[in-house]
């Protein structure tokens, strides 16, 4: 391990990346984040090799997007984030493929299945939409750990990587929680459950 790097904040590395193409600060981001970020990949996929997949594809995009990527909030939120939206890029794309393979069946089934298909589509992505709106209003500190808590770290990784009590990241959780509930409709919550999993 560099300790040169280690030493070195999430911003700090970031900005070597992004200015010098550091290739070890880099590592260093790599090395603090992919385990959680395949984590969070394989909770929602179940499946071991899209998890990888998507976390690889995530690395590779933010190595060559680095002059170019601008995390407007800190970068394991970002990170955290970027993974979720391809989640469900991965999700979307099932759908798709499965439609597409339903062609067999026979006409009646089709529709039936085509039409379920295309309605829970469409309330998912209203679902997240509002999500991604009550998500926002959220203020910035409880955003942070909420997200983070999303991304299957524990209360104690999340006050350890924040400088935060245990009891303080439980607040802004509840806190979160509380908000998000009084901000959605009933189906928007369902996908906040999903992202609970």
């Amino acid at each position: 391990m560099d300790f040169t790097y280690h030493d070195k904040d999430d911003l700090q590395l970031w900005q070597l990346i992004s200015t010098q193409s550091d290739a070890g600060a880099f590592a260093e981001v790599h090395r603090r984040f992919s385990t959680s970020l395949f984590a969070l990949a394989y909770r929602k996929t179940g499946d071991e090799t899209v998890a990888e997949d998507l976390v690889q594809d995530l690395f590779v995009a933010l190595w060559t997007g680095r002059d170019t990527i601008h995390p407007e909030k800190a970068l394991n939120s970002y990170l955290f984030s970027a993974l979720k939206n391809r989640i469900i890029s991965y999700y979307r794309k099932q759908l798709h493929r499965d439609s597409v393979s339903l062609s067999v069946l026979q006409p009646e089934t089709l529709v039936s299945y085509s039409a379920n298909a295309v309605e829970e589509y469409i309330n998912f992505r209203q679902a997240n939409e509002s999500y991604q709106v009550q998500l926002q209003n959220l203020p910035e500190k409880t955003r942070e750990v909420f997200e983070l808590s999303r991304s299957g770290l524990t209360n104690k990784e999340i006050g350890g990587l924040l400088g935060l009590a245990e009891k303080t990241i439980e607040f802004h959780i509840s806190k979160s929680l509380k908000l998000l509930r009084m901000g959605m409709g009933y189906s928007s919550y369902l996908l906040l459950v999903w992202f609970s999993k």
